[in-house]
């Protein structure tokens, strides 16, 4: 076990960055949500007194990613009731992660740990605070939602 705070950071660095990628909300860069958590986290003590520093650190970006999205949403809310409706909307560009995107951080989350770290349905609960069954009733949503979307924009 590292000595160090600093040691445990940069161990656990790229594996927080990709899950700050997969979580965060679209105009949040993975480096500053990963920052954001770690200070977060460090304000109330020390990285290497955690009994699981990743797990802490990982839910700690998915209240943040949570946030900024509800954050945005009242934001967005409250910019439409300003602008007149007479005023063209804003050009957006598709993207290939627009769908992804549209799902919640707890639902990418759920995926990206599922899919592509491998997780076990138990271990996905024990970070979202929720039991085996919980996590794969929320995988099994994700998808179903993720596939509708894609399906929806070929069809």
């Amino acid at each position: 076990m590292p000595d160090s705070d600093a040691e445990l950071v940069r161990g656990l660095y790229t594996s927080l960055r990709r899950f700050a990628a997969v979580v965060g909300f679209p105009a949040v860069e993975p480096d500053d949500l990963v920052q954001q958590a770690l200070e977060r986290v460090l304000r109330r003590g020390r990285l290497c007194d955690l009994d699981d520093p990743m797990s802490y650190l990982r839910r700690t970006m998915l209240n943040l990613a949570a946030n900024a999205r509800r954050s945005n949403g009242r934001h967005r809310r409250a910019l439409t009731r300003l602008t007149r409706a007479a005023e063209p909307a804003p050009t957006s560009y598709p993207s290939d992660l627009a769908e992804l995107q549209a799902i919640s951080p707890d639902a990418r989350a759920v995926l990206y740990l599922a899919v592509i770290e491998q997780w076990t349905y138990a271990e996905i609960g024990d970070l979202l605070g929720c039991t085996e069954d919980a996590a794969r009733t929320r995988a099994v949503r994700a998808r179903r939602q993720l596939r509708s979307r894609v399906e929806g924009e070929d069809g």
